[in-house]
């Protein structure tokens, strides 16, 4: 087969090189370049057999390295690859879409704002943000990786995932203890996501960390999954406990109108 001549001529290049490695790596290099393929599309583009590249994806599918899209059949990067890389390139479809509505909120609140991935089944990861002028602002780094259950990102996620995948996580990852305080009761935060999910976004107010109050809503993709958080936050001056109602709604609006720029891009 095709798929093994290449793999001997590598080996001859290489000889340290892994047939099954270099399948990947090449795998990756062609949904870079194309986007959007099918199994059969992979496998006749590299000269790869069927069933060993259906095995491929799927294990990068396991690893969230490839995203599959059960509508078209196709595969495509997944976000994995963000935590890989450490930051998230200014080309990304979430930048290129939707960064005027964070641009612009963050110039009509003077909030800092960041986008959470889901990055692993129970990881996420800020893969972007936009931060107002002056001194008062709260920042953190692009790439910071953190527990699902964790944080006002991770509460958004929770409270608008499917509740029984949800009570699974609850689970399997647990609750940590915030800032040197004990950790919230399962009762207590099930009832947070309650009232987040009745609320259409998540609040926070007076976080022990830093004095910071916050928010944070869902960007759904086209099936009504949760593809990402935007979280908003500033110290108690500038988001003062009084606004944070108002400041969710506005987000939530946020949150809406990319939902759409996303869903009509996929579309």
């Amino acid at each position: 087969m095709p798929a093994s001549g290449s793999d001997s001529a590598s080996s001859k290049t290489n000889p340290y090189m892994v047939p099954a490695v270099d399948r990947s790596v090449r795998i990756l290099r062609l949904l870079q370049r194309r986007h959007q393929l099918t199994v059969t599309d992979v496998a006749q583009t590299l000269g790869i057999g069927p069933s060993s590249c259906y095995a491929i994806l799927k294990t990068l599918q396991h690893h969230n390295i490839v995203a599959f899209d059960g509508r078209t059949k196709t595969y495509s990067l997944g976000l994995g690859l963000l935590e890989l890389g450490g930051a998230v390139s200014r080309d990304f479809m979430f930048v290129d879409k939707a960064r005027i509505h964070l641009i612009e909120y963050v110039r009509r609140t003077g909030l800092t704002t960041f986008v959470v991935a889901r990055v692993s089944h129970e990881h996420l990861l800020v893969v972007d943000k936009e931060e107002p002028g002056g001194d008062m602002r709260i920042s953190i780094a692009v790439g910071t990786r953190f527990r699902i259950t964790d944080g006002l990102s991770g509460r958004c996620f929770m409270a608008f995932l499917p509740q029984d995948e949800s009570d699974a996580l609850l689970k399997t990852v647990g609750l940590s203890p915030f800032a040197g305080l004990s950790a919230p009761t399962m009762r207590a935060y099930r009832a947070q996501l309650s009232v987040a999910r009745a609320a259409g976004y998540v609040a926070l107010t007076d976080s022990p960390i830093s004095g910071a109050n916050g928010v944070a809503a869902p960007v759904f993709d086209s099936e009504g999954r949760v593809l990402f958080a935007v979280t908003a936050m500033g110290l108690s001056p500038v988001l003062t406990a009084k606004a944070i109602e108002e400041t969710g709604a506005s987000l939530r609006v946020a949150t809406d109108a990319i939902t759409k720029v996303l869903s009509a891009h996929r579309g």
